[in-house]
């Protein structure tokens, strides 16, 4: 499973509490978290040579 990480600053107004802004905030978390899965799902059905090639680390196969 790969895993995606997007960091972004919180940005505060000063009507922070606004319906308006809650729903936006809102619909922007959802629209970000959706985007994630994307690319995750796009990440994951790379082949795995593929994957290393671009920087993917191959699993730990090893057993004991």
């Amino acid at each position: 499973m790969a895993i995606a990480l997007d960091h972004r600053p919180v940005r505060r107004a000063a009507g922070a509490g606004t319906l308006s802004h809650l729903v936006r905030e809102l619909f922007e978390r959802i629209v970000s978290a959706w985007q994630r899965y994307r690319v995750e799902r796009e990440l994951e059905s790379m082949p795995f040579d593929l994957r290393k090639d671009i920087g993917f680390r191959s699993s730990n196969k090893t057993t004991r």
